[in-house]
């Protein structure tokens, strides 16, 4: 089953089959990690988010405490592991970034800066194995409140003010960014952009051609925000480094690829957030319930 409603179902029991999907797909890498290193850490991350996006559309509903305390619960198993997560996310973004600037050569480019990123991972991959097995019954026992959540009664009117509230962080976001292009603005965006991605996903069927048109705009910006951001976390790394003379050389280059890369999108990403983000909050999610309000 994808990450959406189904038209024929009741709006409450869609929504908490959503959460025990998502949940359930994180107890199952967790008992069955993936082989390759990283892999579990990163995919249970996926799911977690999508689990608070969802859980997002039933906050008016549920109320704004009981909403917050369990969006906290599901943040904190996400940070159990988001040391080792971050360790990763710098390895990769290296690697990637080494392999378009090894296209034209022959030796081996930053050694010392793979060194020490390898080595990171591996110190944290040390550190946190087993997390799993406290992950588990804590997502157990999350699932076993989420499917006593009071949503009968939900209806599309909330549902539809929960993601105009989200549509409308984003444009605020996304103001703020324009007023101050620094990367934890562009951060903040990022998670922003994210939500509306992750809603708009599941509130697909409702009319597939607009909505999947415009979850695929909020993805792609999504990636644009996702690598800019990698790229200076990773950046942000290396610069602990400085006082290094073995990273001397490499730090310079690193920067000056790093610095041309981010400058290209962030303008991609500026660019396509203005588009996506024209219409105002309201009409927005007048849009939404129109479309709803078609398959009732």
């Amino acid at each position: 089953m994808g990450f959406r409603l189904k038209l024929r179902e009741p709006l409450t029991g869609g929504l908490k089959r959503v959460f025990c999907e998502q949940i359930d797909s994180a107890l199952h890498l967790c008992q069955h990690p993936a082989k390759q290193r990283g892999v579990t850490v990163h995919e249970v991350r996926k799911h977690l988010k999508k689990l608070r996006a969802a859980m997002r559309l039933a906050a008016g509903k549920v109320g704004k405490n009981c909403h917050t305390k369990e969006d906290r619960c599901v943040r904190k198993i996400g940070r159990m592991v988001s040391d080792l997560r971050d360790a990763q996310v710098r390895l990769q973004t290296f690697i990637q970034l080494r392999e378009k600037a090894a296209k034209n050569s022959k030796k081996q480019l930053f050694p010392c800066t793979e060194e020490l990123l390898l080595l990171e991972r591996e110190s944290f991959s040390a550190a946190f194995a087993g997390w799993q097995r406290q992950a588990i019954p804590q997502l157990e026992r999350i699932k076993a409140r989420l499917m006593d959540w009071p949503l009968d009664g939900l209806n599309w009117k909330q549902i539809c003010n929960a993601v105009c509230k989200i549509y409308r962080r984003g444009q605020r976001a996304l103001a703020k960014t324009i007023d101050d292009p620094d990367a934890e603005n562009f951060h903040a965006w990022r998670k922003r952009v994210k939500d509306a991605w992750y809603q708009l996903r599941i509130l697909h069927p409702l009319n597939r051609t607009v909505l999947e048109e415009m979850a695929h705009d909020a993805e792609i910006l999504g990636e644009l925000l996702g690598s800019e951001h990698d790229l200076d976390f990773l950046l942000a790394r290396l610069e602990k480094e400085r006082g290094d003379a073995a990273f001397a050389d490499e730090l310079g280059k690193l920067q000056k690829m790093i610095g041309k890369r981010c400058k290209r999108l962030r303008r991609d990403a500026l660019e396509l957030g203005r588009r996506f983000y024209a219409e105002p909050a309201k009409a927005f999610a007048k849009r939404i319930s129109i479309f709803a309000g078609k398959r009732k």
